[in-house]
Parts: C-alpha cells; sequence; structure tokens
C-alpha cells in the first residue's frame, strides 16, 4: 500500500525544495562566474594594461594614461580585502602574474586595482573594474530566470497533482446521486482526497443500499400485509355475525399489521432527523427492563449506574429495544444484558440460550428482509429488526456484530463510539 502524506507536508517540502534548488543553483552561477579560470582571463588583461602603463610612465607620457582609463597616484591606496570572491579570486591571479609588485584593492560600488609602478617610476597605477557589474547583474538575471522556471515547473506540477484528483472526484458527482460508483483515486494522491473519495464511496454505497432496500420494502409491503388483510376480508365474509373467535382473529391480524408497520416505520426512520444530545444508555436500559413483565426475573443485567453518549435518543432506544425484543422472540431464557465501556466505546450486547441462526445465513443476517429461520411465516417476522438496528449503529459510528455462541446461544453486540 502506497504511504500518503498531507497537503501541509506536501506544501512544506514543495517549498524547501524550491529554496535549496534556488541556493544550488545560485552558488552554482555565481562560482561559475568567480572561477579561477575568468579570473585569470580578467588578471592577464589587468597585467597587460599594467604593463602598457609603465611603458608610458617611463617615457614619461604620465597625460595619456586618462585616455585609456588608467589612472596615477602618488600616494598608497588604502587596501580592502574583497567581499566577493571573484575578486579575492583576481587579486590573486593578478598578484601572481606581477610577483613583483603590490596589489591592492578599493572600492566597493566600483570597484579599483592599484598596482605599485616598475622603478625607476614612482606611485601606483589604478585600473578601474567596470566589467564585474554586468557578470553580477547578468548572474542575477541568469539566477532569477532559473529559479523562476523552476518554481513555476514545480508548481505546475503539484497544481496538476491538485486538480486531477479533484476532477474525477467533481466528474463522479453525479454519478454518486444517481447511484453509481466512485472511480479509483491516483497511487500517490494525498491522504485528504482519498479520504474524501473514501467518504464519496460510501456515500456511492449507502445510496445504492438505501434504493435497493426501498424497492424491496415496497415489494415486502405488497406481501407481507397483503396476506393478513386477505385472512381478514375472508374471515369477514364468511363469519357469522357476534362470533368471538373471529372478532379475537381480526384483532390478532390487526395487532400483526400494526408490528409490520412499525418495523417498517422504524427501518425507514433511522434517527438522522433526530437533534443530537446526551442520551443515558443506563437508564434507557432500566426503563426497557422495567418493562419485561413477566419474564423480568429472567434477564441478567450488568450495567454502570450511569453511561451518557452523545447521539440521537429515540434512535438509540429503539436499537436497545430491537435487541432485547429479538432476543426475547427468537431466543430462550436466560437472557443476559451487558452494558459497559472501555477504549473509548461503548458495548450493549444481548446473549441468549436459543439455537441461534443456521450459520449459512449468519453473514446475511442484519440485512433488510433477511430473516434468521427461513422458514418461518409468522407476519411478526420481517427481518427488519436487526436491519433497523444496524442503520442506527452505522449513523452513529457504530457498528453490529452478530455472533452464534456453540452451546450458549445467540449473542448481539452494539457499539458505539463513547462521549469525550
Amino acid at each position: 500500500m502506497t504511504s500518503s502524506t498531507s497537503l501541509f507536508r506536501r506544501l512544506l517540502w514543495l517549498l524547501l525544495a524550491t529554496v535549496l534548488l534556488i541556493v544550488v543553483i545560485g552558488a552554482t552561477t555565481l562560482r561559475y562566474s568567480g572561477s579561477r579560470v575568468a579570473s585569470d582571463y580578467e588578471a592577464r588583461v589587468l597585467a597587460t594594461q599594467v604593463h602598457a602603463a609603465d611603458i608610458l610612465l617611463a617615457q614619461g607620457h604620465d597625460d595619456q594614461l586618462a585616455s585609456m582609463g588608467i589612472e596615477h597616484s602618488a600616494a598608497a591606496p588604502l587596501a580592502i580585502r574583497p567581499v566577493l570572491p571573484m575578486l579575492r579570486n583576481l587579486q590573486e591571479e593578478l598578484q601572481a602574474q606581477l610577483p613583483d609588485r603590490q596589489v591592492r584593492m578599493q572600492g566597493r560600488l566600483r570597484a579599483f586595482v592599484w598596482v605599485s609602478a616598475a622603478a625607476p617610476s614612482r606611485g601606483w597605477i589604478g585600473l578601474s573594474l567596470p566589467g564585474f557589474r554586468a557578470p553580477l547583474f547578468r548572474t542575477a538575471i541568469v539566477t532569477a530566470v532559473l529559479a523562476g522556471l523552476l518554481v513555476l515547473l514545480i508548481a505546475a506540477a503539484y497544481a496538476r497533482s491538485l486538480t486531477r484528483p479533484l476532477k474525477m472526484l467533481a466528474d463522479a458527482a453525479g454519478d454518486v446521486v444517481s447511484g453509481g460508483t466512485v472511480p479509483p483515486m491516483p497511487p500517490r494522491a494525498a491522504r485528504e482526497f482519498k479520504e474524501l473519495h473514501a467518504a464519496l464511496t460510501q456515500a456511492a454505497a449507502e445510496r445504492q443500499r438505501s434504493r435497493r432496500d426501498r424497492d424491496l420494502m415496497l415489494a415486502a409491503l405488497s406481501h407481507d400485509l397483503r396476506t393478513p388483510l386477505a385472512r381478514m376480508r375472508l374471515a369477514l365474509e364468511i363469519a357469522p355475525p357476534g362470533d368471538a373467535t373471529l372478532r379475537e382473529g381480526m384483532e390478532a391480524d390487526i395487532a400483526a399489521i400494526d408490528t409490520l408497520s412499525g418495523q417498517f416505520i422504524d427501518f425507514v426512520r433511522d434517527g438522522t432527523e433526530e437533534p443530537v444530545a446526551d442520551v443515558d444508555l443506563a437508564a434507557v436500559l432500566a426503563e426497557l427492563i422495567a418493562t419485561l413483565a413477566r419474564d423480568r426475573t429472567q434477564w441478567l443485567v450488568q450495567s454502570p449506574a450511569t453511561l451518557n453518549v452523545r447521539g440521537r435518543p429515540m434512535a438509540l432506544r429503539r436499537a436497545m429495544d430491537n435487541l432485547i425484543a429479538n432476543a426475547r422472540r427468537h431466543g430462550a431464557p436466560p437472557y443476559r444484558v451487558e452494558l459497559s465501556q472501555s477504549a473509548g466505546t461503548v458495548r450493549f450486547a444481548v446473549a441468549d440460550h436459543g439455537p441461534g441462526v443456521p450459520a449459512a445465513l449468519l453473514p446475511l443476517l442484519g440485512e433488510p428482509f433477511v430473516r434468521g429461520n427461513s422458514a418461518r411465516s409468522d407476519a411478526l417476522g420481517s427481518g427488519l429488526g436487526l436491519a433497523s438496528v444496524r442503520r442506527v449503529a452505522m449513523a452513529h459510528g457504530g457498528s453490529l456484530d452478530l455472533e452464534n455462541q456453540p452451546g450458549t446461544g445467540f449473542l448481539a453486540v452494539l457499539t458505539l463510539k463513547a462521549s469525550g
């Protein structure tokens, strides 16, 4: 798996690399401009001018020095150590060309090189160095241009690495809304883009699942609700007036329809319409156990006095109630309920001592309209109870785990994020 870094770190490394390359290019350019080869050439030119000045001084033509750009001074100039490496190299090379003479540098903005006059002449010969300003200017221009091109190329490559994933996600947005899939991201995409890609992929999967669940729900409504209604219609046609048995049957069928409708509504309402608040799961569990009238003694409850989480109160209550009702309907006593908190998570577990579910159905359990016993035909079993719990768990960033416990029954565990 290719490791990824954040955009901030990428930008930081980009700036550091750019600055380093600019420094390297500038140093290389300056070194080339002030290399020994260039200094040697300039020293030879200056040495030639000094020899020409020596001849003129020896012949007494001092007045002709000014026309050649050469100065003559009787006083010794103040020596200054050159700052630029190229000037220091030039002084050393010129001193090597004129070993029996003194060579001094003077001036900063306008550099002068002074060489002591050859005997029998006296004084100092001054030569201006105007040619150094142009190379320095050219060096600065070349450095800036090369650095700008380099930054432009790196910035263009970096911008493309940002815009390419964004354009892919933007192009895929319409498909995600319509239920399509998200194309894969480039392997070296930034971590934020991979996280966005994962979120869009999950949203697309949820969209597809919601559409599939809706279709299944419409089919189930037309199938499961039709059966008790047909029995009620037939019973009303053939039963004599005032039949108590008929009334009891109709009441049972009405109760079945009401239960089915409630399960459908619970599945559709996953709690996202509720505001988030602090929920004391321990208090909710105590209320649910208190409603178990006759079989209350068959429940072993382990719970702290209080256990608060941030969530949607009614949705969490329905989820806990569904797990308890599922154990009562399909399991066998004794029942065990455990509410605990550890490592930043809250765990609500419900276990029973029933037969469990077939191993082949266990991976599918929790999907809409999947029943733990496929042979069961009672109208109260729609297969939406555990599916509703799973939707509530996902809406709260949690999960629902279901498993058979060999010899001890069935276990359902709702895991949520702890508050704080």
